[in-house]
């Protein structure tokens, strides 16, 4: 049985298929031996991937925090417990397959079965093992997301080391391309299948196939991470992974149009997006002094410039009707900071 990670990718739906492993309890008596009825047991089940926004497992991945025993949990049971079992064959040492001959007895190919205490102990050790190479995991791919992936392993390097002068070089110009290049010898265990029915459970009306070409499976979700961000980045130049600016949760932006806030619900029913463009219209010229000082400003400005000859006050006044709209959004939406939107305020007069 094989028990690798898949994933295809609908690029033109904008959609994934991550194939799971669910565990179903088996309530089937009759194939249940007489000793082991009065315990619950599960089977692990390939289900049929389902269509999922294009990122989800990427962005999932960054977003969880492994630090929280539920997120952990989710992430073990969801992504990586049953290929963790399979690919260390400790499933050889389960009770249920010391009594029993399960291909001849249970099922018609071999499965993944534990009782419920396995099915927690598993769990639980899994956590043990591999929460620090999760933990490490992520934050690479965190630092691959914001491109700050050589700045950060040439601020913790040192002159003597060999690499130095190259990460000196490559931090000031980080892209996806560059970044995934030279981590590529490090993701290796990948393979690309055409078998889509099997990938489908051998599914004949889903649409999704005629979209989607091949997939990829591993025994390592690193790999799979490393497949997600390759695609994404060679299917469309302007890909970005941006962090929200209220929620500091990871999001792949819709349009290539510059945006800082996600889609996700924040507060109140209002997203990310929402709630930022409530709080920045909050920001009157009667309740915030930085607003009433752009706002005097651009009064006094029209003002010299209505009885002015002078086309250096008029070439400023235009300017400030310009550039002053642009800095005023950006301070709404904190994109800059009150000091430096007032610094610029203070910069537009003429100089005596």
């Amino acid at each position: 049985m094989n028990y690798e990670l898949e994933i295809a990718f609908d690029f033109k739906n904008s959609k994934e298929y991550f194939v799971r492993y669910e565990p179903i309890e088996l309530t089937d008596s009759e194939k249940i031996p007489e000793k082991l009825k009065n315990k619950k047991l599960y089977v692990f089940e390939k289900v049929k991937p389902k269509a999922k926004n294009i990122g989800t497992f990427l962005l999932e991945f960054l977003n969880l925090d492994f630090t929280n025993a539920l997120h952990l949990n989710y992430f073990l049971v969801h992504y990586f417990l049953v290929n963790f079992i399979a690919s260390k064959k400790n499933y050889l040492n389960f009770e249920y397959y010391k009594s029993i001959d399960l291909t001849s007895e249970i099922m018609d190919n071999p499965k993944i079965i534990l009782t419920e205490n396995e099915f927690i102990d598993y769990a639980e050790g899994t956590k043990l093992l591999y929460f620090s190479f999760i933990d490490s995991a992520q934050f690479v791919f965190k630092n691959i997301a914001e491109k700050i992936y050589f700045k950060t392993l040439f601020e913790s390097s040192t002159e003597e080391d060999s690499d130095y002068e190259s990460l000196k070089i490559l931090k000031d110009n980080e892209t996806y391309e560059s970044i995934l290049d030279n981590i590529s010898e490090n993701f290796k265990d990948i393979k690309m299948n055409f078998d889509l029915d099997s990938f489908f459970l051998g599914s004949n009306t889903n649409k999704s196939k005629d979209n989607i070409r091949y997939y990829y499976s591993s025994n390592d979700f690193t790999c799979l991470l490393f497949i997600c961000m390759k695609e994404f980045m060679n299917y469309k130049n302007s890909f970005r992974i941006i962090k929200c600016k209220n929620c500091n949760h990871y999001f792949i932006p819709k349009t290539a149009h510059k945006t800082l806030y996600c889609d996700n619900i924040f507060k109140d029913d209002l997203t990310c997006k929402e709630f930022a463009d409530k709080v920045s219209s909050s920001r009157t010229y009667a309740n915030d002094p930085i607003c009433k000082k752009y706002r005097n400003r651009y009064k006094n400005l029209s003002k010299q410039a209505s009885i002015s000859n002078n086309p250096e006050v008029l070439a400023l006044y235009e300017r400030y009707k310009v550039d002053g709209a642009v800095m005023l959004d950006k301070y709404k939406h904190d994109e800059i900071s009150g000091s430096d939107f007032e610094k610029w305020i203070d910069g537009m007069k003429i100089r005596k």
